[in-house]
């Protein structure tokens, strides 16, 4: 699982839910490039934070939401470092 799995998820179907291809999203938020959008949807990175807004604006979306998706993303990273170091510890 990627670090932005569930951030990536939701955001593609907001854009998919809101009829945009990637290259259109990417050149609404000033980047002709669809690899910008497709990176995040794939989890590999997260939206730069001068996005969201428009992100919010465009694909609708709840603000308490995204920040839930974007939370859950940090708590299965931190409890995969947490629990590995665990079986680490115990296995030594």
């Amino acid at each position: 699982m990627t670090e932005f799995a569930n951030l990536g998820n939701f955001l593609k179907q907001k854009r998919v839910d809101a009829n945009l291809t990637q290259r259109e999203l990417a050149s609404a938020l000033g980047n002709m490039n669809s690899q910008f959008v497709s990176n995040w949807e794939r989890g590999l990175c997260a939206p730069p934070s001068h996005c969201f807004q428009k992100l919010i604006d465009m694909l609708k979306i709840n603000r308490d939401t995204l920040v839930h998706v974007m939370l859950e993303d940090s708590r299965v990273v931190i409890e995969a470092k947490v629990y590995k170091k665990r079986s680490k510890k115990k296995s030594a």
